[in-house]
This record gives structure tokens, sequence and C-alpha cells, in this order.
């Protein structure tokens, strides 16, 4: 009787596990155009960053605006970080549990080298563009990078794969924040170069 029991108890704990495999394939399944979307997007921000850069390469390369490169640092990460996540969410076949360590690890880096980037104090200060503009601007992707970690922390402690709705939250974050610090490279390194290549006055 007590070996019947316990394969019983086997047998009803295999397939609970079956049933959670399933759900959590089924699930992830769902979230392959979000994550599709979202490196998409990423990926395209992250050319255009490039482009701007090009444009403004020998402003952005002087000794005295090495803060201009560590915020362009900054932006890029953002993109990295949004492309790290969803090129881990559409490799098939990781388990719940694995995606939810590469959640918490992943944003580590990340988060600690934005934190070394706006810190620096490199470069002078413009009145385009100062120190505390990229200080400001490194406040939303460490939200995100936290949120990320956050997720991955609850996803492995609970086993509930309903969490990753948290994700939409942090990629809204880093995606929205970039782009509109790109736009503001792009506009405040153009009007320090204009300054300084404007004749001085009489």
């Amino acid at each position: 009787m007590p070996v019947a029991l316990a394969a019983a108890a086997d047998s009803l704990a295999h397939a609970g596990a079956g049933r959670d495999a399933a759900h959590w394939i089924e699930f992830i399944g769902r979230w392959h155009e979000f994550f599709l979307m979202a490196g998409t997007a990423a990926v395209t921000l992250a050319g255009l960053l490039f482009v701007a850069i090009s444009i403004h390469v020998d402003t952005l390369v002087h000794e005295s605006r090495e803060h201009l490169l560590s915020f362009a640092r900054l932006i890029l990460f953002s993109y990295v970080g949004v492309m790290l996540l969803s090129l881990m969410m559409l490799v098939p076949a990781f388990s719940l549990r694995f995606i939810a360590l590469e959640l918490i690890v992943i944003p580590v880096p990340l988060a600690a080298w934005t934190v070394w980037l706006s810190r620096g104090n490199r470069g002078t200060e413009h009145a385009e563009f100062s120190r505390g503009v990229l200080r400001r601007r490194s406040l939303m992707p460490l939200v995100g990078y936290g949120l990320i970690a956050l997720t991955g922390v609850m996803i492995l402690v609970s086993g509930v794969a309903e969490f990753f709705y948290w994700l939409i939250g942090a990629v809204c974050m880093l995606l929205g924040n970039a782009a509109g610090a790109s736009w503001d490279l792009l506009v405040r390194t153009a009007k320090i170069r204009k300054r300084a290549e404007a004749p001085p006055e009489p």
C-alpha cells in the first residue's frame, strides 16, 4: 500500500510539472511579438544614434566635452539592455527559473556602468549641456534596470510567470528615455557646435 501511494504521488507530481511546463511554453510564446518589436525598435534607434554621433563627431571627441560621450554611451547601453532582454526572451526552450536568473543578472553590469558614467566629473560645463543633464537622464535607466531585476526576483521566488507584465514598464522606460536623450544629444550638441563656430563679437 505505501508503495502504491508513493507511486501515485510521484505520478501526480510529474503530471503537475508537465502542466506547469506546458503553461510556461504557451505563456512565453504569446510574448514573441512584444520582444521582437522591442528588439527591433532598440536596434533601429541605436542605428539612428550612430548617425547622429557621426554628424557631430568632431564636437563630441573634444577633450572638454567628454561628458557628451558619456551621455552617448548611457543612451547606447539602454538600447543594448533592451536588445539583450529581447534576444534572451526569443531564445526557445529556456525554463522559467533560468529566465528569472537571467533577468536578475543582466541588469547588474548595465546599472553599474550607468552609475559610473553619471558620476563622472570629466568635461566642461556648457550652457546647452551641463553634467546635471547627464545625471538626470541616468535615473530612468536605473529604474528600468531595477524593475527588470525585481521581476526576475519575484518570478524566482513565486514561480508566477505573470510578473512578466512588469517588463512592459521597464522596456518603455528604457526606450522612451533613450529616445528622448538621443534627441537631446543631437540638438544640444548642434547648439554647442554652432556657438563654437560663431565669430567672436566685436
